[in-house]
């Protein structure tokens, strides 16, 4: 049953009010009053209005006509306790009125304060028995208490006391529908159209019912004859439209919503309609041109605006989207679609923290718009709110201040809940929380997104897809075999649930299953390269190097051709070849022929020298081969290519470090710490540079601990926290993560020394010494070796 918004009841009781002027009331000057506090309201000044309305009741306090009016302008400005007072002064003034009470229950119901509703529901038929609006509300309260029987009983109530109102047959025609009582909302809608033939909500509901029984010819016949019938034509001429669109018979639909312009000339939201249906027809100069002839006859409408930008968003003209939306801004700031908008497009640009900033500013404005909700968390998961100043404050309040990646995924889980607690149908929130789930194997969480998903739309690619991800975790292969195989089936070119089934086989050990299905995904779209590498990965893993190679040249090969032909004779493209390059360089780094993979590698960089890849193959071969400066070289190449790559900073920053040049080390330390505050091994390897400056030692200690509290097994991390204790004089300490770290790795030349620094300081010295002993027989060359010979000597 469809309730009523307080809104509309305001406006209908005005509109009543001032026709009938509604008021028994002879003190002329109450009356003067409310005369005034209407002509406020007439110019939407409801705020001077409840000044008049209150000098009108310090005049007569028991006047119900001011303390209803004083209401309903109340809930004009969004005050509903304050409207609730003054609607029980009402009805305490006039205790024979149904309308403050009828009101009252309205309002209950919207807040579902249900046993509120039912007592002011009662009073308003103990005043009038067969007031059919107490009955409808009384449906609406048993609907809520899911006594959907109770609330058919109670509109069949209504009907016999009036067979002539609408709205009566619309809601118990809905309330059948919804129980798939199909004869009986059938013959409901049909009722309620045989009253009021251009009734809306009573055609377009029995074509729900036709619809729903597969009648499509009764419905394309019903709304053909609803043409003809009083109404708004252009709303009818849209509602055949979108029929015929949902029919795919598209050159109709066309025709249909043509003809409602033609009927309102006038009118801009028929434009935008067409503007809409071109749009999803990927007809983009029909789109842009249809919604430019809407912008034409009224300038700068902000919903056209708006439109507008969206149609070049959909069509990546990002330009045109972004300065178009600025329009509609520059015109309200505040609009909330339009601030919308902006965020898409400034996701589109990726700018994402920007989009964050606006789909805040559309929730400050609209809590309950849930794709805002949705879209934010979009933006934090691409690490739209990793630097903002106040995510630091938020961060420490919830306990994960050194942990802004845990933060940021419960920020992000968050957003979607809000989302689908607003619009439990919104399902793409959905689906994003329940693929969050199963990638944290959060298998119970993210049954229950999948059962609501199932329970709420018809099974789609992406919902299967995601069911058969589920089957996989919780081990149920064969299950997610089937479904995948089915999808395939049915939509062979639809490359995920190939990808999926070759992840599947994989997993099962199904080599040559893996093997076909990625073969076949990557035949269907060459563009996906990563497959190449994902089959490549198979054969080395099984060492068949040269099966390996001869996929890659292959494979490369058909790309050079197929490119060369499509392109009038051009080579393939750089990209693509260099890919192919590094992918052979792979193979034959997995063969240890590093001459070979060099070569290739080489061939890459010079196909396309921004190509992080080949260079950092080449620097850690280099590494490896003991040419550091080489190995420096191509990673210094890496940060110029992109100044945020990490492994290319910690790798300088440890080559660095080796060759004595702490300074520089401790720099590119730092600079990895900046982007990843928890990187464990930056942190202890500054630690331990930092160890040695006296003043530098609490800082040394907190990033230990980040290293240590990262992998608490780590021989490492536990040798530089029992060298830290030790620079602190914390002797006992220090002992005890020295044992530690050397019963995981008892070779280890520093912590063997360090254990001995320890020993000596607590004075057991010869314990000691067999330490330092044993840090030069394992490398005599140790940093700290001299001092272990002097102690020694």
């Amino acid at each position: 049953m469809h309730t009523q918004t307080i809104k509309q009841i305001l406006l209908s009781v005005f509109i009543c009010c001032l026709l009938t002027g509604c008021t028994n009331n002879t003190d002329s000057k109450a009356d003067n009053f409310i005369t005034s506090a209407r002509s406020f309201i007439a110019q939407k000044k409801p705020e001077t209005a409840v000044i008049e309305y209150k000098n009108a009741i310090q005049v007569d306090p028991k006047n119900d006509v001011a303390l209803f009016e004083l209401a309903e302008t109340y809930i004009l400005l969004h005050k509903v306790n304050a409207a609730i007072r003054y609607y029980n002064l009402a009805a305490q003034a006039n205790p024979d009125s149904i309308i403050a009470h009828l009101r009252l229950a309205q309002i209950y119901l919207q807040m579902e304060q249900l046993l509120d509703a039912r007592k002011e529901t009662s009073k308003a038929l103990g005043i009038l028995p067969d007031s059919i609006e107490a009955l409808h509300i009384l449906a609406g309260i048993q609907i809520k208490e899911r006594d959907i029987e109770s609330a058919i009983e109670t509109l069949n109530m209504a009907s016999t006391i009036n067979n002539k109102n609408v709205k009566t047959f619309t809601s118990l025609a809905q309330l059948y529908l919804n129980t798939r009582q199909i004869p009986e909302a059938e013959k409901a809608y049909q009722t309620a159209i045989a009253i009021d033939s251009a009734s809306r909500e009573a055609y377009m509901g029995l074509a729900r019912v036709y619809a729903f029984q597969g009648e499509f010819d009764k419905v394309e016949a019903l709304l053909k004859t609803v043409l003809e019938t009083p109404g708004i034509k252009a709303e009818k001429h849209t509602d055949l439209a979108r029929f015929y669109e949902g029919q795919k018979l598209y050159h109709l639909a066309e025709a249909q919503y043509q003809q409602a312009i033609t009927t309102s000339p006038k009118a801009v939201v028929p434009l935008v309609n067409l503007a809409e249906f071109y749009t999803k027809q990927k007809m983009k100069d029909k789109a842009i041109v249809t919604m430019q002839n809407a912008l034409a006859k009224k300038k700068n409408t902000l919903i056209v605006l708006t439109g507008l930008s969206q149609i070049y968003l959909h069509f990546g003209i990002i330009d045109k989207a972004s300065e178009t939306v600025d329009q509609a801004l520059a015109r309200n700031s505040n609009a909330v679609d339009a601030l919308f908008q902006k965020g898409r497009v400034l996701m589109a640009q990726n700018d994402f923290k920007q989009a964050l900033d606006n789909f805040d500013r559309v929730i400050a404005l609209d809590r309950i718009n849930a794709k805002a909700y949705y879209y934010r968390a979009l933006c934090i998961k691409e690490r739209g709110a990793t630097d903002r100043p106040e995510q630091k404050i938020f961060r420490a309040a919830a306990g994960l201040s050194d942990n802004p990646d845990e933060f940021e995924r419960d920020q992000v889980r968050g957003n979607l809940l809000a989302a689908i607690t607003v619009d439990p149908d919104l399902m793409d929130a959905r689906i994003k929380l329940a693929e969050i789930y199963l990638v944290e194997q959060n298998l119970k969480k993210a049954k229950e997104q999948i059962d609501e998903i199932f329970k709420r739309q018809a099974p789609n690619l992406k919902t299967m897809t995601l069911l058969s991800g589920f089957h996989i975790l919780e081990g149920n292969l064969t299950e997610a075999e089937n479904i995948l195989k089915i999808i395939i089936q049915e939509k062979p070119d639809y490359i995920p649930a190939r990808i999926r089934l070759g992840l599947l086989y994989k997993a099962m050990g199904n080599k040559d299953g893996a093997i076909n299905a990625f073969q076949a995904a990557y035949d269907k779209d060459t563009r996906q390269m990563g497959l190449v590498k994902m089959i490549t990965e198979i054969f080395l893993e099984e060492k068949r190097y040269d099966a390996a190679l001869d996929l890659v040249e292959l494979l490369s090969q058909r790309l050079s051709l197929q490119t060369s032909l499509q392109a009038s004779g051009q080579p393939a493209t750089n990209n693509a070849l260099a890919f192919f390059e590094n992918l052979k360089a792979e193979i034959f780094i997995n063969k240890k022929d590093m001459d070979n993979a060099l070569g290739h590698l080489q061939r890459a960089v010079e196909l396309q020298p921004d190509y992080i890849p080949p260079h950092n193959h080449m620097a850690n071969i280099f590494a490896r081969q003991k040419e550091q400066s080489k190995a420096l070289e191509q990673f210094r190449i890496i940060e110029k290519l992109n100044p945020q790559y990490i492994p290319a900073l910690m790798a300088i920053g440890t080559i660095s470090d080796l060759s004595g040049n702490t300074s520089e080390a401790e720099t590119y330390y730092r600079k990895v710490l900046e982007l990843a505050p928890t990187h464990a091994n930056a942190a202890n390897n500054l630690a331990f540079i930092l160890a040695e400056k006296k003043s530098s030692l609490e800082e040394a200690f907190r990033l230990a601990k980040i290293a240590r509290d990262a992998n608490p097994k780590d021989p490492n991390f536990l040798d530089t926290m029992g060298w830290l204790y030790y620079q602190k004089g914390i002797y006992l300490s220090a002992r005890s993560e020295l044992e530690d770290s050397l019963k995981i790795y008892p070779e280890n030349a520093l912590a063997c020394f360090h254990y001995g620094m320890t020993l000596y300081q607590m004075k057991e010295y010869e314990k000691a010494r067999r330490f330092f002993e044993k840090a030069l027989e394992i490398d005599p060359g140790f940093q700290g070796a001299k001092i272990a010979r002097r102690i020694l000597n």
